[in-house]
């Protein structure tokens, strides 16, 4: 801060010239996470001080590919260093290499957005991820178009991917520590089911990837050789006959929500795969609350949307 202010004096008469320095500053600082070495009793490295505070090895490998991955006292250094008291330990908070996908300039849906988090409310029929048939249309490529202004060096992680006929909140961790320390996800799902479901169902069974020459097929199937998979599916409104229902689910299977609902036979309406001829042109499937953790900074986080509108033209009828 005092060389910001020794700066201010020198460019007092060019407001411009102040502002991109105090840009340059900021974006500096945030590239690195900073510790303030404490409470050491024993003999400690860095790497055994990340170790210890949880940070994986996979995030320790990356940090040693660049010698300015790690600063200690302001000095570039390594893992093998030993730590005392009153050192100032700062580590890159992306120390891998940028996502590189084609860019495209659409606008986002921002939800919410701060330091380590961007939260998007995604719309129905728009591909989460780039596939062959939704390589220049994608949620992706949006995300790394905006992110990538401010910080080229974006590596895109996607916390909670949405299949391509759901709709609703996206979460990003925008750099690599946010994404380790991201814990206690609640996802609350809403759907509109065909059948009248009048009680809660809880679907305790696990899900089957299936392969076609050694390469996943898009289909998934309940089958005990599969991955184990919890969904809980409460009544919320009876629509004639569709019900309108509240889904929450452990481990988060591909498709685990419409497999398990046709299951128990109340498939989701506009469902292609595992459900039925109807008139609808996609499945009927809107996360519309998530709730999360960042175990660093003990901040929580709680994040509520409203309903797409054309579920409010079936359940407000």
């Amino acid at each position: 801060m005092a060389s910001i202010n020794f700066l201010r004096k020198i460019v007092k008469q060019n407001k411009k010239f102040l502002h991109f320095l105090c840009e340059l500053w900021h974006n500096i600082e945030m590239k690195y996470l900073k510790i303030e070495i404490d409470g050491l009793t024993q003999k400690k490295n860095i790497y055994k001080f990340l170790k210890e505070n949880e940070f994986s090895e996979h995030y320790i490998s990356a940090l040693r590919n660049n010698l300015e991955n790690i600063l200690l006292n302001g000095k570039a250094t390594n893992v093998k260093t030993v730590l005392k008291n009153g050192d100032v330990l700062e580590i890159a908070k992306n120390p891998y290499k940028a996502t590189e996908i084609e860019l495209i300039e659409k606008p986002l849906n921002i939800v919410y957005e701060d330091e380590d988090y961007l939260v998007i409310n995604k719309p129905s029929l728009l591909a989460t991820t780039p596939t062959r048939s939704h390589y220049s249309d994608n949620l992706s490529g949006m995300i790394c178009a905006y992110i990538k202004k401010k910080d080229d060096n974006f590596t895109l992680r996607i916390m909670n991917r949405l299949d391509k006929d759901a709709s609703g909140l996206i979460l990003v961790a925008k750099d690599a520590i946010a994404y380790q320390k991201t814990v206690n996800i609640k996802k609350e799902y809403y759907a509109i089911c065909h059948g009248i479901l009048k009680d809660v169902k809880v679907v305790d069974v696990p899900i089957l990837t299936l392969q076609e020459n050694g390469i996943n097929i898009m289909k998934r199937v309940c089958n005990e050789k599969g991955q184990s998979a919890k969904t809980t599916l409460t009544p919320i409104k009876e629509l004639y006959n569709k019900t309108f229902i509240k889904a929450e689910i452990e481990k988060g299977r591909t498709h685990q929500i419409r497999l398990h609902s046709s299951h128990i036979g109340y498939p989701l309406i506009g469902d292609k795969i595992y459900g039925k001829k109807d008139e609808f042109s996609h499945t009927f499937l809107h996360l519309k609350r998530l709730n999360f953790e960042n175990e660093l900074t003990g901040k929580q986080y709680c994040l509520n949307i409203d309903f797409p509108q054309e579920f409010l033209d079936i359940i407000e009828t």
